[in-house]
C-alpha cells in the first residue's frame, strides 16, 4: 500500500511563478530605477532628435500609421502649401510652381520661403507670416524618429486603453496594437526610408542593450532579494562589457544579411524583361532564406527584452543570450505566451497609473493657478490629456521684450510639465525591462528549475554562479 502524503500548506509564491511577473512591475517605481530609465529615455530622444535635424523630413505628414491615406494626405498638403504661399508671399518670393494649378508643391520649400520672408518684415506683416507658418506646420513631413515616436506612443496609449477595457480584437484592441508595434510600424518606416530604419535600429538597439542591461541587473537583484544598486553602480556593472550588452538586440538581425542580397538581386532581375522569368523561378530561394529568418525573428519579439535580461543575469555574450532565450521560447511556448501576457498587462496597468497621476497633477496645478492667471504665462499651463499624446500650444512669436519674456515663461512652464511627463514615461520604460527580467527568470525556472536568486556575479566566469570558484 503506497505511503500517504499529507500537505499542510502550499507556498503559492513558489508553486505559481506568473504572479511574480505581474508583481515585479512595482519595482519600476523605485526612484533609482525611475531616474536611470528616464535618463536612458532622454538619451534616446536627444539622439533621435539630432538625427532628424541632420536627416530632415523623410516621412509624410500623415505619419507611419496613415496607410492608404498617405497619397491623399500628400495631395492635400501640396494644395495647402500652394494656397498659403499665394496668400502670404509676394509673387517674387514664391517657390516655383506656385501660380499654376496641378503638379506637386514641396511643403518644405514653402516653409523655407516663409521663414526667410519672416525675417524681412515687421509688425502685422510678421505676425501674418507667423500665422501662415503655424497653419503649414501640420502638413510638413516628419523626421524618421519623430514619426516613429509618435506612432509608437499612439499605439502604446491605445494598447493601455485596450488592456484596461479588456478589448482584445477590436479596431484598437490588444492584438491590432501589438501587430502595429511589432510589424506595421517597422515595415512602414522601412518603406518610407530604409536607411533611417536601419540606422535607427542599430543606434537604438545599442542604447536599449546598454541601458536595458543596467535596468535588468537592478531588477534581478531586487527579485533575488540581494540588495539594490544605485544608477551609478548599475552603469558600472554594465561598463566593462558594454559592447557585449549593446550587441544583444542586434544579433538576430544578422540573419537578414543572407536574405537581403538575394532579395535585392531578384528585385533587380524582376525589372528586366526576360530576366523577370528567372527572378520568378528563383523566388523560392528567397522564400527559403526568409523562412529561416522568420524562425529566428518571430520569437525575437518576446525574446529580445529577455535576452537583454539574460546578458545581465548570466554574464553571457549577446549571441548566447539570444540563443538561450529563443531556445526557451521554443521549448516552452505556452509558458512564454503566458509570461508575455502577464508582462503586457503589468506594463499597461503601470502606464495607466502613472499617466493618471501625471495628468491629475498637471491639471490640478494648472487649474489652481488659472484662478489668478488671467492672460499671463500661467494661463498656458496644463493641457495634459489622459492616455493621449500631449500637444502643447505654441508659445507665439518673439516680438518685443514683454512678449519675448512671456514666451520664455511659457517655455519654462512647458519644460517643467515635460520633465514630469518624462519621469512617467521613464517609469513605463523601466517597467518593461523589470517585467522582462522577471519573465526571463520565470522561463529559466520553468525550463531549468533554477531559482530566481541564482545569478552570475562579477568576477566569476560567465555562466558560473555566486559561491563558485573562478577557473584557474
Amino acid at each position: 500500500m503506497p505511503d500517504r502524503v499529507v500537505v499542510d500548506r502550499i507556498d503559492f509564491r513558489e508553486a505559481l511563478v506568473f504572479p511574480r511577473v505581474v508583481g515585479s512591475v512595482v519595482g519600476a517605481l523605485q526612484p533609482a530605477r525611475m531616474l536611470l530609465a528616464t535618463f536612458a529615455l532622454l538619451c534616446i530622444v536627444v539622439t533621435g532628435r539630432a538625427y532628424d535635424l541632420v536627416r530632415g523630413p523623410v516621412v509624410p505628414a500623415a505619419g507611419l500609421l496613415a496607410g492608404d491615406r498617405a497619397a491623399g494626405d500628400a495631395a492635400l498638403a501640396s494644395e495647402m502649401a500652394r494656397r498659403i504661399a499665394r496668400e502670404t508671399l509676394p509673387a517674387d518670393r514664391r517657390p516655383g510652381g506656385m501660380d499654376g494649378f496641378g503638379g506637386r508643391v514641396d511643403v518644405e520649400d514653402v516653409h523655407a520661403a516663409l521663414r526667410a520672408y519672416r525675417g524681412e518684415v515687421e509688425g502685422s506683416d510678421r505676425a501674418a507670416v507667423q500665422r501662415a507658418l503655424d497653419r503649414l506646420q501640420p502638413y510638413r513631413g516628419k523626421g524618421a524618429f519623430d514619426a516613429l515616436a509618435m506612432a509608437i506612443g499612439a499605439r502604446m496609449d491605445a494598447l493601455v486603453t485596450a488592456v484596461v477595457s479588456m478589448d482584445l480584437g477590436g479596431a484598437s484592441g490588444v492584438w491590432p496594437c501589438l501587430a502595429d508595434l511589432g510589424i506595421t510600424i517597422p515595415v512602414a518606416l522601412w518603406k518610407a526610408d530604409w536607411f533611417s530604419a536601419v540606422l535607427l535600429a542599430i543606434v537604438f538597439g545599442s542604447l536599449l542593450g546598454v541601458f536595458g542591461a543596467a535596468l535588468s541587473r537592478m531588477a534581478a537583484l531586487d527579485l533575488a532579494r540581494k540588495g539594490g544598486l544605485s544608477p551609478v553602480q548599475a552603469m558600472e556593472f554594465v561598463s566593462p562589457r558594454r559592447l557585449n550588452h549593446a550587441l544583444v538586440p542586434l544579433w538576430p538581425g544578422i540573419t537578414l544579411l543572407v536574405l537581403l542580397p538575394v532579395a535585392l538581386l531578384l528585385g533587380l532581375l524582376g525589372r528586366v524583361p526576360g530576366l523577370d522569368l528567372i527572378a520568378g523561378l528563383a523566388w523560392g530561394l528567397a522564400l527559403f532564406f526568409s523562412l529561416l529568418a522568420a524562425v529566428v525573428l518571430v520569437p525575437w519579439a518576446l525574446a529580445m527584452p529577455m535576452a537583454i535580461a539574460a546578458s545581465a543575469c548570466e554574464g553571457c555574450d549577446g549571441l548566447e543570450a539570444a540563443q538561450r532565450c529563443g531556445a526557451m521560447i521554443y521549448r516552452r511556448p505556452l509558458h512564454a505566451i503566458l509570461y508575455a501576457a502577464c508582462g503586457i498587462v503589468a506594463v499597461a496597468l503601470l502606464a495607466f497609473l502613472v499617466d493618471l497621476i501625471t495628468t491629475v497633477a498637471i491639471e490640478l496645478a494648472a487649474g489652481l493657478a488659472g484662478i489668478s492667471a488671467g492672460q499671463g504665462a500661467m494661463a498656458k499651463a496644463g493641457g495634459a490629456r489622459f492616455l493621449e499624446t500631449d500637444v502643447f500650444p505654441p508659445a507665439g512669436d518673439m516680438g518685443g521684450v514683454s512678449q519675448a519674456l512671456g514666451t520664455v515663461s511659457v517655455g519654462l512652464v512647458q519644460l517643467w510639465q515635460g520633465l514630469l511627463q518624462s519621469l512617467a514615461a521613464g517609469a513605463v520604460f523601466g517597467g518593461i525591462f523589470t517585467v522582462a527580467t522577471a519573465a526571463y527568470l520565470a522561463m529559466r525556472r520553468t525550463c531549468d528549475d533554477q531559482p530566481f536568486d541564482d545569478l552570475w556575479m562579477p568576477g566569476q566566469p560567465a555562466g558560473s554562479r555566486e559561491g563558485s570558484q573562478p577557473a584557474a
